[in-house]
């Protein structure tokens, strides 16, 4: 396999006093969407001793957490830069790495999707192990400290049990391990059930699983632009009222009370989103990883919203691993990434829980 491309090196438009640089590598068994990205953030100074890789959430991507984007389009300006935590900490002194997962270089007018197949545990480790490996050639640190972000807490704790020499600290935002399997919500439950149905890649959440595949979430995007919409729905004055309480009752954001989800941001963040998933991720089997958890050495904390994570956390497991927990009362599952207010409750005591395991 070919090495890494340095394909953009630069200042980042929303951020002026921040720069990116954006490498590329092919993954086995290669061809034209086996491919990962690895984006860096930094500020004119890096103070803090290790770098970050921040892993994004099921659906996410580097590109989304850094500049609110999906190849490039960008519904909104980031209302709120301080709330996206790549930006947060790049402009207190850290060194911040974030991946875009090979789900990211599949792009909606693809119809064969039986590539997906080779996407379980195995190739996702791999992918970020190669990940952390160019982090450490490039910062010259023999550590990074990890912040997995919904899926990418899992995907942390899987990682840390097979390579656990990597890692310094993890944070897991809203990505504790859960009390029940995604896989119990899936209509296959084998590789020949996917081959069968060809159900490689997971139905977009973007729109609601009917209509995989498209470029971005119309609904969400059109609410974004034309939030005094009607509703099509009775009961809300307007569309951006009926998606807004989509998400509440999903444990997505809340509107209603504290932490009082703005529609801007919650609406561009659904609405660029990859639009695939891959299935055999979700079946393959995560026990041998999950029974080495509690064996693992590094520092741990679990942010974990009260509207969403306590619900799906399996908190005993949790407070037997974790060195701190924080419960965020309120806060649904966006709301821990985008919102006003986690700049003060998560981004900031984040960054105060860093200084406590730079030693």
């Amino acid at each position: 396999m070919p090495g890494w491309i340095l394909t953009w090196e630069g200042s980042i438009k929303e951020f002026p006093d921040l720069t990116e640089r954006v490498w590329v590598t092919e993954r086995p068994p290669g061809g034209c969407f086996n491919y990962i990205a690895l984006r860096e953030v930094r500020g004119k100074d890096v103070t803090y001793p290790y770098p970050v890789l921040v892993l994004p959430g099921m659906t996410s991507h580097g590109e989304q957490l850094i500049h609110v984007s999906w190849h490039g389009i960008q519904p909104i300006e980031p209302a709120i830069p301080d709330s996206m935590i790549p930006i947060y900490l790049a402009r207190r002194g850290y060194l911040v790495y974030t991946i875009d997962y090979r789900t990211h270089f599949v792009l909606p007018d693809v119809k064969d999707l039986s590539f997906m197949l080779d996407w379980g545990w195995d190739a996702w480790l791999s992918d970020i192990k190669e990940a952390i490996n160019k982090v450490r050639e490039v910062s010259g640190k023999d550590k990074a400290v990890l912040i997995g972000e919904s899926f990418g807490g899992i995907a942390s704790m899987n990682y840390v049990t097979v390579y656990p020499d990597d890692v310094r600290a993890i944070v897991l935002l809203d990505g504790a391990p859960i009390r029940t399997s995604v896989i119990q919500a899936l209509p296959v439950r084998t590789i020949n059930d996917i081959k069968a149905s060809r159900l490689y890649a997971i139905p977009s959440i973007l729109t609601g699983g009917k209509y995989p595949g498209n470029l971005v979430n119309t609904v969400w995007l059109k609410a974004l632009y034309n939030p005094t919409l009607p509703s099509p729905e009775p009961g809300f004055k307007t569309l951006s009222d009926y998606l807004m309480n989509i998400a509440y009752n999903q444990g997505l954001a809340n509107p209603y009370s504290y932490p009082n989800s703005p529609p801007q941001a919650i609406f561009a963040v659904l609405a660029t989103l990859d639009p695939y998933w891959p299935t055999r991720l979700f079946i393959d089997p995560i026990d041998h990883y999950r029974a080495k958890y509690t064996e693992v050495k590094v520092p741990i904390l679990a942010v974990i919203s009260g509207l969403f994570g306590v619900k799906a956390a399996d908190i005993d497991l949790v407070k037997r691993l974790t060195s701190d927990i924080l419960i965020l009362d309120g806060y649904g599952h966006l709301d821990v990434y985008a919102n006003p207010n986690n700049v003060k409750d998560v981004n900031e005591r984040v960054h105060c829980w860093f200084s406590k395991v730079k030693g």
